[in-house]
């Protein structure tokens, strides 16, 4: 058992600077995105980051996995790293070219790295320490969104933008570097790309897909809205709820596997979705009626619920991928984030169409409910 944990440690030593930096500039988005609305950009615009670091993830899977067959998985991971540094950096700077470039880098260092870490999780490590090694990399990506979330608006305004965003980029430089020392970790053997686009052919594979897109998909739209929508609210202290909410989300992530031990993994993420639903419907609420208190309690019971399908989904998915870890991982993932690339936009036409938030988080908490539906009928 020393062994087994000795050898969890050095992988998450490994990958979890890096993912926690990525997650420190994931967590700034909406930072990020007010700073631009204050300097006029139109909001569609700043929210546009969001909609391209998506597309960057949709759009690195399947590219990353065919890399990693055929060179080997932590030379994939160094490429991701690579790439999310680069992201990180350039995303405080407050140009709109430069900033959306950024944000498309971090996308695909970003898709490029989950995949990495978890295909290798999957290869290095005992089948009954998987779970728990995936578990742990993905907590220490929430870890820096939750810390992001919380001190980039302090960060910033104390000492600009550019600077939190070149500190954000060290760790995942840092590791980067790292990765260099592992060795080559072949994964399996090349597959055709029919058997990857099998994955959106089936109802299975589109329901888990879906559930990521609207656990992981709809978290980066939020984190891109939600600072701009509580500084609308003088009552209500941002830094504070923001903490909150970051708080809720890493607890929700952490200890999301736990709720499959009390009952199925299958409806261990349809209470997961639920419960966002119902979560996202009461920040709408919150926001139409004016009302503070349920606001702010909404919007931190709303980190909850995007944390807690986590453990179970990718425990669901990892069973299908562990003979070929990759192919249906690919599938869930680019899924997931190609049905969530128009939120962001959405949600920032409806700001300006309506001078307000309510409609286009009532929207997410709609879609989310739709997606509640599809699980039901389909896992």
């Amino acid at each position: 058992m020393h062994i087994v944990t000795t050898f969890l440690r050095r992988p998450l030593a490994i990958f979890g600077p890096g993912l926690f930096g990525m997650g420190l500039a994931v967590g700034g988005f909406g930072t990020y995105v007010t700073e631009l609305i204050a300097r006029g950009v139109d909001p569609g615009v700043a929210g546009f980051g969001a909609t391209l670091f998506l597309f960057g993830q949709f759009a690195v899977v399947w590219p990353t996995d065919v890399f990693a067959r055929l060179s080997s998985v932590p030379l994939a991971a160094v490429v991701g790293f690579g790439l999310g540094a680069v992201g990180t950096a350039l995303g405080g700077v407050l140009s709109i070219p430069i900033a959306l470039g950024g944000r498309l880098l971090l996308g695909f260092g970003m898709g490029a790295t989950f995949l990495a870490v978890m295909t290798y999780a999957g290869l290095c490590v005992d089948n009954r320490h998987i779970a728990r090694l995936q578990g742990l990399l993905g907590a220490t990506f929430t870890l820096g969104v939750a810390v992001g979330i919380a001190v980039t608006p302090w960060a910033v305004a104390q000492y600009g933008s550019v600077l939190p965003s070149f500190v954000a980029a060290v760790p995942v430089a840092a590791s980067m570097i790292l990765v260099l020392g592992l060795s080559p970790v072949k994964s399996r053997e090349y597959r055709h790309l029919t058997e990857y686009v099998h994955a959106f052919r089936t109802s299975g594979s589109i329901g888990l897909g879906l559930a990521n897109g609207a656990s992981y998909g709809l978290l980066i739209v939020a984190i891109t809205w939600y600072t701009n929508a509580l500084d609308r609210v003088p009552e209500l202290p941002t830094t504070i709820v923001l903490t909150g909410f970051a708080a809720a989300t890493f607890v929700g992530r952490t200890y999301s596997g736990r709720l499959g031990t009390v009952t199925t993994r299958r409806y261990a993420v349809e209470i997961g979705l639920v419960f966002l639903t119902v979560s996202l419907g009461l920040v709408a609420i919150g926001l139409w009626f004016g009302s503070p208190l349920v606001l702010a309690f909404a919007l931190v019971l709303t980190g909850i619920g995007f944390g807690l399908p986590f453990g179970p989904l990718f425990s669901l998915a990892f069973d299908s991928v562990e003979v070929d870890a990759g192919v249906l991982l690919v599938g869930m993932t680019a899924i997931g984030n190609a049905v969530a690339l128009a939120y962001p936009w959405l949600v920032g036409q409806l700001l300006e169409a309506t001078s307000g938030y309510a409609a286009g988080i009532a929207a997410m908490s709609l879609s989310t409910a739709v997606v509640v539906v599809f699980w039901r009928w389909v896992i």
